[in-house]
């Protein structure tokens, strides 16, 4: 295990270093054992600490690791982390589910379940979720996995976990660089390619240094859509860059600045219509969508002596856009609304949100056996969201209808398609007291216990137009929820010697409630849903054997989740939000590493869990999901290998083989229902291989992914055009260039 008193005095003589989590790693990494059984720094309790010294389920996955694994976004990496699902579908809006704690694959009517942050900075909003955060791995010091409820020091979402992006700063101990270039070809695809670049300047020495990055990728599309005759038609480009400013004006005092960008654009969607082929799909247009994501942030870290002083503020703006073919309802439109629309039939949905947050702690600095931490945050966000249906011509269509007549058109469509709209502004604040404090009653036994007292307001005001409010100019309905609460943590764990440690944790989890807009029904809803409660027990022990050679973590876990958040349907076709329902997940998590010889590493993780519902649920328009029903976005089984072998040869070959398995599943609660054609997913195993060689200061790389070119499905959804699947990426081939200073 890691002695934490060994790297903060080493830290403190090396200016600073305690708040560089990228030093800390390397000076315990395991030295030349090997990029797989690396010990790793992390922040997820708010200071640093080895990830297998914490009394929880917490995983990282470092840069050399993600290097190693070719890793590019979520789908390459996340889902070999034990009890974590990818719920793969469209680039920027793809969910990961933890622990089995979803009710959907895709978006739910408020804020999900899973917290996103980059660099300890929040991401995930209340509401419907706008742009799930996957950013581009170059350059990342590592990515942190918190398994279970993480509402006492991470606050509102992170009800089943939280993923923090922790991006390499800028260093001022020297000049560095990198360049990356990778060029592959995907079945049925045209080549993909990519470009990535990093510069690490100091300006004044040991004083001042500034880190640019920036990276662009294009992931050729695969699908054939007939609809359009449009060959390959879903290529996906990924481009966007950050900057790190990092000034230690003295040894005890650390201001960093990180600003961040990523755009992704699809000129159409990624998904396949099973019905009509192996990698076909048929709209009577393109459904381009695009997302967009910046962050900016301002860190202050001050050593006081007896404390360390964190001051950490953030604004963030995301966008996304996106357009449904829905063009096979154009006919029951036209009848009931006395139309006669030829061209195809559209919806435009999506919306932007801006969030500032803002985040002060004091940590105590004290290695005896009781230390503490305390802080507040807020969080402040507004969104705002539309869905609007429209086709060319709607105007005149409307004009010449015997139920609208001629005027109709300007009124209902004045920019001549749209001719219904849907409109919604949030506001969300979120404002919290934390702490946690531990007390080591002997060097072996440790108690921690924390919580975070917090407050949730949430109002929304929704508008609509077009011809279901015509006459009128549109109607408006404005709602609130207010609440406040305490989502404890406590902990005990036990170190008999330095490579073993048991533990067994509670702690909860909450998020935003969500209003419902009363006028735009003809059907009474509830004024909304509030936070749900969901409580987690587990017992965990991580153990450390072949002095240090082998790493062997397993935890038990309980979950009891009540009051359900649900998105529901009036008959007359609104959403709206409630709680309702109850379910238990519960499951084991078992992950090893082993530095088998001097040539070869391996590791592996493998969770069985059940998540499902504990009580009968009623779906409206559906039936009745049983108790004992499963789970969406979740699987009982998910599996995950990896082997890495050094030759002893020129050139310094490297190969790495990975393998993942992922049992069935289903995509949303709907399908639970006795007597629905399920929307499955899951149930498939996906092997890759990469062999790297070095030429002088480059490193290049032949890979293959998805070696037996499985059609794994990741998401299925009920779409206009039929059945839609979200698959695995087709066998790829490539090579990768890596050039590092």
């Amino acid at each position: 295990m890691a002695n934490q008193t060994s790297l903060r005095a080493a830290c403190l003589a090396g200016a600073a270093c305690l708040l560089l989590p990228a030093v800390a790693a390397a000076q315990d990494s395991g030295g030349d054992r090997g990029v797989l059984i690396e010990e790793i720094i992390v922040t997820a309790t708010k200071r640093l600490e080895s990830a297998r010294d914490i009394a929880g389920s917490v995983s990282a996955v470092s840069g050399e690791q993600l290097e190693a694994l070719g890793a590019q976004s979520f789908s390459d990496y996340i889902q070999r982390t034990p009890g974590v699902v990818f719920n793969d579908f469209q680039p920027g809006t793809s969910h990961v589910v933890i622990r089995g704690i979803a009710t959907s694959a895709g978006n739910v009517q408020g804020q999900g379940t899973t917290g996103y942050y980059i660099n300890e900075v929040p991401l995930t909003e209340p509401g419907w979720t706008i742009v799930i955060p996957d950013i581009d791995t170059f350059d990342v010091d590592r990515v942190e996995v918190l398994r279970g409820p993480q509402g006492s020091l991470f606050g509102s979402a992170a009800m089943g976990g939280a993923v923090n992006y922790v991006a390499n700063k800028a260093d001022a101990s020297g000049m560095d660089a990198a360049l990356e270039a990778t060029l592959s070809r995907t079945r049925n695809a045209d080549p993909s390619w990519a470009g990535k670049a990093m510069l690490n300047l100091p300006v004044v020495a040991d004083k001042l240094a500034v880190r640019a990055v920036g990276s662009f990728r294009r992931e050729a599309g695969f699908l054939d859509n007939v609809g359009i005759g449009e060959k390959g038609s879903s290529d996906i480009d990924v481009g966007g860059g950050r900057a790190s400013v990092v000034w230690t004006p003295d040894e005890l005092t650390e201001v960093s600045w990180l600003s961040l960008y990523q755009k992704t654009e699809a000129d159409d969607a990624p998904y396949r219509n099973p019905a009509l082929g192996d990698l076909t799909r048929s709209t009577a247009l393109a459904e381009p969508h695009d997302t967009e994501v910046q962050v900016h942030s301002l860190r202050i870290d001050r050593d006081l002596g007896f404390a360390t002083l964190t001051a950490l503020g953030a604004y963030q703006k995301k966008e996304q856009g996106f357009v449904f073919d829905y063009t096979p309802y154009r006919g029951a439109y036209n009848a009931d609304l006395g139309l006669n629309l030829t061209n195809p039939l559209y919806i435009k949905s999506g919306g932007d949100s801006t969030g500032k947050s803002a985040e002060l702690r004091l940590a105590s600095n004290d290695d005896g056996p009781f230390t503490w931490l305390v802080g507040g945050m807020y969080f402040e966000t507004q969104k705002d969201l539309y869905e609007a249906l429209g086709a060319r011509g709607a105007a005149a269509a409307f004009d010449a209808s015997p139920l609208y007549g001629p005027g109709a058109g300007a009124v209902i469509a004045p920019d001549g398609e749209i001719f219904n709209a849907f409109y919604t502004d949030l506001d969300g604040k979120e404002y919290a007291l934390f702490g946690e404090a531990s007390y080591a009653f002997t060097p072996e036994l440790k108690l921690t216990a924390g919580g975070r007292l917090f407050k949730t307001e949430v109002s929304e005001t929704a508008t609509s137009a077009g011809f279901s409010v015509f006459p009128g100019g549109g109607s408006a309905s404005v709602t609130e929820t207010k609440e406040d609460g305490f989502s404890p943590k406590v902990s005990l764990s036990y170190t008999p010697t330095p490579d073993l440690m048991v533990y067994a944790l509670y702690s909860e989890g909450f998020r935003f409630g969500t209003p419902n807009t009363q006028g735009l029904s003809a059907y009474p809803v509830p004024g909304g849903s509030r936070s749900d409660s969901l409580k987690n027990y587990e017992i965990g022990l991580r153990s450390t054997h072949l002095d240090g050679d082998l790493l062997l973590d397993a935890t038990l876990f309980y979950v009891d989740w009540t009051d359900i958040q649900l998105r529901l349907q009036t008959p007359d076709s609104f959403n709206y939000a409630t709680n309702g329902g109850a379910a238990e997940i519960k499951g084991i998590e078992f992950s090893g590493s082993w530095h088998a010889t001097d040539n070869l590493d391996l590791q592996t993780s493998i969770t069985y869990q059940e998540a499902r519902l504990e009580e009968d649920l009623f779906i409206l328009w559906y039936g009745t999901a049983p108790k004992g029903a499963r789970l969406p976005g979740s699987a009982d089984w998910s599996i995950s290998n990896t082997a890495v072998y050094r030759f002893d040869a020129a050139y310094a070959p490297t190969l790495t083989l990975s393998h993942r398995y992922l049992s069935e599943g289903l995509s949303d609660l709907n399908s639970a229902v006795p007597g629905v054609t399920p929307n499955e997913q899951g149930d498939y195993n996906i092997f890759d291989a990469r062999l790297g060689v070095d030429l002088g200061g480059t490193r290049a790389t032949l890979f293959v992914t998805n070696i037996t070119d499985e059609r794994g499905v990741t998401r299925t959804v009920p779409e206009a055009n039929g059945l839609s699947q979200g698959i695995l990426r087709p066998r790829t081939f490539g090579l990768t260039l890596a050039w590092a200073m």
